[in-house]
């Protein structure tokens, strides 16, 4: 295949996983396969936002936190989504819990502000 590095891995090892919240208009997306390089799988609980563009950003930062050694500390903030697009000038807050789908494991919890569902 063409693609080389650490997107490589991301894209043949990481899987995101996409679930509807039964009941409600909630979606929960995360990532599988970060944890066999001890680092740290993602989880993103939101609604009204279209969930091709919250993949798309668990790829990129998926692809971030293996490239440079998982530097996103609990309660930093990322650059998060507009238009479908990665945005400086929205910043979702990162914190780590225990991932709410299985397998059980630890997980950066992205917290997509106004998008965001459930409490934290």
């Amino acid at each position: 295949h063409q693609i080389e590095g650490t997107d490589r891995f991301i894209r043949f090892g990481v899987n995101v996983r996409f679930f509807n919240i039964e009941g409600t208009e909630d979606i929960l997306i995360d990532t599988v396969g970060m944890s066999t390089l001890f680092l740290p799988d993602l989880q993103y609980h939101f609604h009204d936002m279209n969930p091709n563009w919250v993949v798309n950003h668990a790829y990129n930062v998926a692809s971030y936190i293996l490239e440079h050694d998982n530097p996103i500390q609990d309660g930093e903030t990322i650059d998060g989504v507009a238009d479908g697009q990665m945005c400086r000038e929205i910043q979702w807050k990162c914190q780590y819990e225990d991932a709410l789908i299985q397998p059980p494991r630890e997980v950066l919890d992205i917290c997509m502000g106004e998008y965001a569902a459930g409490r934290r």
